[in-house]
């Protein structure tokens, strides 16, 4: 057998918030993309079947359940955002100073959960 490096493993790596936070933006990606989009369909076809279908929407949406979903909708999208801002830097070439990574790392998820937290202030007392 050839004398092949290994790949590095979990083992090696120490736990970091960066890792936090590429694996919170697959997951608020998928989450857009799965729920986001079974919500947008239910709308849009709620929208064009008239309006019994839509007030059945309504009712759902409009649910404690609803709510969870949608204030859920809502962080995934200021998560996913807020990573793809970090990342955009990244890729700029800017931001690969160990403590302004960390910084980032741990700002970006604090700032989705206050921009969540601003807009449904701002939906809930319109």
């Amino acid at each position: 057998m050839a004398n092949r490096p290994l790949s590095p493993h979990l083992q090696i790596w120490r736990w970091g918030p960066h890792m936090l936070v590429s694996i919170l933006h697959r997951a608020s990606g998928d989450g857009l993309a799965i729920v986001g989009l079974g919500v947008l369909i239910w709308w849009l076809g709620a929208l064009a079947s008239g309006p019994e279908a839509y007030t059945a929407f309504q009712n759902v949406a409009t649910s404690p359940f609803g709510y969870v979903v949608l204030v859920g909708l809502t962080w995934a999208f200021f998560t996913h955002m807020m990573s793809g801002l970090r990342h955009f830097v990244l890729d700029i070439g800017a931001g690969y100073e160990l403590n302004a990574n960390r910084m980032w790392s741990i700002a970006s998820p604090i700032i989705a959960i206050l921009l969540t937290a601003a807009f449904w202030a701002f939906m809930l007392n319109k």
